[in-house]
């Protein structure tokens, strides 16, 4: 008898039997697999199957839900019919509940046929997630669990602290210093949500001038899923790793003046994890609530810095999570008795709010030379669709869409960027591909003796896929409410390199331009001052536009990154901010 082709087909769900729940107190390993005998109305489903048969019931896109991809696959041997299914974490974009039944063709009873695409599923769900818009500037910077050596133990510090045990709790956290190194750290893990254990990672640096009376500043990176072991490392903490696994010494560190906090945020980026899917966040409110705990811990732990001055800043994606963690820190200080002291924050190529800049990318790419006239015209029909899907709030869409457009980490092929310029790399206009030496960090994370020395043991070191895949309905949503509260009571520094293509100025000033904060006016018609560290320099820093306490800066000769293109300008425009130091040359 001839053998029929393989086909797919519609079935409604009401044809199933009900789905056992998957384990809710828990983290689902990337594949739960089960086998059992199917029931009669399901033998039913499969009477005309011969070979193998997979069913994939798709979970709804509303992350909010918790919902997980279930996978059937049943063997059909003659009248008898045994099913697997897999339940696993898996990410289903652009699907509402649906199920999809498909015939294999194949002798009957074909058991390899069955394992092989067992195998092909299991591949699927141990796949890594894709790329994001500024996820991929980490990418490169691969941080394996050691295979030799000994890494030590992960340190919890939430137990020293809730026991009042907080001179051991710093004792233990206390990182040796690096051969040939006389620096103070500590690290260690705050758990912030112990129904899920949840913990975050930090690394913090005493300043090294008065570090009894410097400022505190927290250092978030952006992705979703950047570690701060970015920003640490490559950005302004005082080491630089070398090629060849050797430490130097940075000219122009942060840490000199400031007490430096460096947090791998949200729960799952870098060495912070949890053990529960309902630990990831799923938008901004998870995202500061979660920081908040650590925040409150760390100043527990590190009394001593409570009254310090505090700042948040961080750049790209953490344009989202300065905000949020501000604002809920202005929201819960006048109720709680724990305050933590905020003074103001500091963005650097701030993604808050991403429709406006969505909106100006075509005229933009197009005027620097990135795009032609016809590029643009696809260009601006792309972005104005993706502004469409914002407004009524398809943000799965509008983030795909971007992707394509910009990144491409969710396609097999090139975005459309990278198709007409040639380059992978948009975070600085002259470079084409992200330096290497920026992902030197990742194999100096790798050694089992730095591993040991802050605390993290043999801990995964995540790349952030999680983290996005739970976030991607907030990537495209607006923090602009948030930041309007906090440039109307704090100090605020909204800063950008001149070289930076995709949170470029001129799209951070089309943001600024359309709010509507209780200095707006006054900025709308405030005139640029040009910006030189001393007087002598016959070189430019960049330019200041400043009313009461905000500062927006464009800094020249810098792009995404911007530290790490501009250290000394950048070292001495966070002084002046901080400090209040003006802007006028030494």
């Amino acid at each position: 008898m001839a053998k029929s082709r393989g086909r797919a087909e519609s079935t409604s769900l009401r044809t199933l039997p009900a789905l056992p729940a998957p384990p809710d107190d828990a983290l689902l390993p990337p594949l739960f697999i089960c086998g059992f005998r199917p029931s009669r109305r399901l033998r039913t489903l499969f009477s005309g199957c011969r070979g193998v048969c997979i069913i994939l019931v798709a979970a709804a896109t509303n992350v909010k839900a918790k919902m997980t991809g279930i996978v059937f696959i049943c063997l059909s041997r003659g009248n008898e019919l045994f099913c697997v299914f897999l339940v696993g974490n898996v990410w289903l974009s652009g699907l509402n509940l649906m199920v999809v039944k498909t015939a294999y063709s194949g002798p009957e009873g074909t058991v390899g046929a069955m394992w092989k695409a067992l195998f092909l599923l299991v591949l699927l769900a141990l796949s890594p997630g894709a790329d994001g818009l500024f996820r991929s500037l980490y990418r490169k910077a691969h941080v394996s669990r050691p295979r030799k050596g000994d890494p030590g133990q992960r340190l919890f510090l939430t137990p020293y602290i809730e026991s009042g045990k907080l001179t051991k709790g710093r004792q233990l956290s206390l990182v040796p210093p690096f051969p040939g190194w006389n620096l103070t750290s500590y690290s260690g893990y705050i758990t912030v949500n112990k129904t899920y254990n949840s913990n975050i990672f930090f690394w913090f640096f005493p300043a090294k001038v008065e570090p009894e009376n410097a400022p505190v500043v927290l250092w978030l990176q952006g992705g979703p899923g950047g570690s701060s072991m970015f920003g640490l490392f490559v950005e302004h903490g005082p080491y630089i790793v070398s090629k060849n696994m050797t430490l130097f010494a940075r000219d122009f560190p942060w840490t000199t003046t400031f007490s430096m906090l460096y947090v791998d945020n949200p729960v799952g980026t870098g060495f912070s994890f949890t053990d529960h899917v309902h630990g990831y966040a799923i938008d901004e409110d998870d995202v500061a609530q979660n920081l908040y705990s650590a925040l409150i811990q760390f100043f527990e732990l590190f009394s001593d810095y409570r009254d310090n001055d505090f700042y948040v800043t961080g750049e790209s994606y953490a344009g989202k999570y300065v905000p949020a963690i501000a604002h809920y820190i202005h929201t819960l200080n006048p109720v709680t008795t724990m305050k933590i002291n905020l003074k103001g924050i500091a963005l650097g190529d701030a993604y808050s709010d991403p429709k406006s800049i969505i909106e100006g990318y075509p005229s933009f790419l197009f005027q620097i030379g990135l795009l032609d006239e016809q590029e643009k015209k696809y260009f601006q029909k792309q972005c104005n669709d993706c502004v469409k899907f914002i407004h009524q709030e398809k943000w799965l869409q509008a983030f795909e869409l971007l992707d394509r457009l910009l990144d491409g980490g969710l396609i097999s092929e090139p975005s459309y960027f990278q198709n007409v310029t040639g380059c992978s790399n948009y975070y600085n206009l002259l470079l084409c591909t992200e330096p290497e030496d920026q992902s030197y960090f990742g194999k100096f994370l790798s050694l089992p003796h730095v591993r040991q020395a802050i605390h993290v043991g043999n801990q995964t070191f995540s790349d952030g896929a999680k983290v996005e895949k739970y976030l991607r309905e907030d990537t495209v949503k607006s923090v602009k409410p948030w930041l309007t509260e906090i440039m109307n009571n704090y100090k605020v520094l909204i800063y950008n390199g001149q070289l930076d293509v995709v949170v470029a100025a001129s799209l951070t000033e089309r943001s600024l331009m359309a709010m509507d904060w209780k200095g707006s006016q006054k900025y709308k018609k405030a005139e640029k001052k040009v910006w030189k560290i001393l007087k002598s320099d016959l070189e430019v820093a960049g330019y200041v536009r400043q009313v009461d306490n905000f500062c927006q800066v464009i800094v020249r000769g810098g792009g995404h990154i911007l530290p790490y293109d501009q250290p000394l300008r950048s070292f001495d425009m966070i002084n002046r901010f901080i400090f209040g130091r003006g802007w006028d040359p030494y």
